[in-house]
């Protein structure tokens, strides 16, 4: 496992909408094995065998919850709007980093007023979004100069290894899905395959899953593998019942709803079972969407479509939690999976 590059990939900002630093990162990481290809919307595609005629995706969104400038105050102030879901009771006191246009990465940190001088009724209330801000610590004019309405803001980088197998870090949804896939491409690189295999890092999947209906179109393959983080339920008031009982350090979750091929998701059970890979089984909280996955699936005439999911704690927060037991468990999985296909399509 490279963990280098796992936190140079979490470190490195990819709010919504502006990831080409991250997916340059991903490109480079690959060149050597792949070949690189882009598109217009940014995603971007380390192949392996482009010529084959069968094709097999293995996707994994590559940008992060964020936000962008929507206004500056006369005192230097600056205020946001989300790039995704962002869950406001955590934001005030988080430290983030402004990208502005000119690529300079200003600090700030995101505050409203102490509870000292808070009404009794506005303590202990989540604020709105509009109500919080941005500061710098530089001079409104300093700001109004090197900021601009539209530049990207991103938490800053945190990573932490809390134990020998677990790490927590903002990005993680769903950077660590990218990783995989990553990990994966060099290791089928050293495979003697026949089937075209196709590792995407797809773009703006926070809002709208917009990568992955192109990455689909484009690659137009016959069987897709995506990879993202899943609820884990093993931390106090989750319902089980209601999720699933997923758990940090138990294996890749193997997830079965409509967005899955029903024949994909047991043949991942299979594999995984005869390669002694550790595995859990969900049920997906909604019957479908909130992954790439259903946006591939609908590529074209179809795709047998499965989605893999890394179990995540915080997901959403600046503090999110995985175990690197699940993410090999992953990459382990994938390669066996396209390793069989490839036998079973070309025998």
């Amino acid at each position: 496992m490279n963990k280098e590059f796992l936190q140079q990939l979490l470190a490195t900002d990819s709010v919504a909408g502006d990831e080409s630093d991250a997916a340059d990162l991903f490109c480079k990481y690959l060149q050597s094995e792949c070949t690189i290809e882009r598109d217009i919307i940014g995603n971007v595609y380390a192949v392996l065998n482009p010529a084959s005629e069968r094709r097999l995706m293995i996707e994994a969104h590559i940008d992060e919850i964020g936000f962008q400038v929507t206004y500056i105050d006369d005192s230097g102030f600056v205020y946001v709007r989300q790039n995704g879901g962002i869950d406001c009771a955590c934001l005030p006191g988080s430290q983030v980093v402004v990208k502005t246009r000119s690529g300079e990465r200003l600090a700030g940190v995101i505050g409203k007023r102490p509870i000292h001088i808070q009404t009794q009724d506005e303590r202990g209330k989540v604020s709105e979004l509009e109500d919080l801000w941005i500061d710098t610590g530089l001079t409104a004019d300093e700001v109004k100069q090197k900021i601009s309405v539209g530049d990207t803001v991103s938490y800053c980088s945190n990573f932490l290894q809390l134990s020998e197998n677990r790490i927590s870090s903002k990005g993680i949804d769903n950077k660590i899905g990218v990783y995989i896939v990553a990990e994966t491409m060099k290791a089928l690189s050293e495979k003697q395959l026949n089937t075209g295999v196709f590792g995407v890092a797809s773009v703006q999947e926070e809002v709208g899953c917009k990568g992955a209906k192109v990455s689909g179109y484009k690659v137009n393959p016959q069987t897709a593998i995506c990879i993202d983080v899943g609820f884990a339920t093993d931390t106090p008031d989750i319902s089980k019942k209601k999720y699933g009982d997923i758990a940090l350090g138990r294996g890749i979750t193997v997830t079965s709803h409509t967005d899955s091929n029903r024949q994909l998701s047991l043949f991942a059970e299979n594999i995984a079972q005869a390669n002694n890979i550790p595995f859990q089984l969900a049920a997906h909280h909604i019957a479908s969407g909130g992954t790439d996955t259903v946006a591939v699936q609908l590529s074209h005439s179809g795709v047998k479509t499965l989605l893999l999911a890394v179990p995540c704690r915080y997901m959403h927060t600046q503090v999110e939690m995985c175990d690197l037991r699940d993410v090999q468990a992953a990459i382990d999985l994938l390669v066996q999976m396209v390793c069989a296909i490839d036998k079973e399509i070309n025998d």
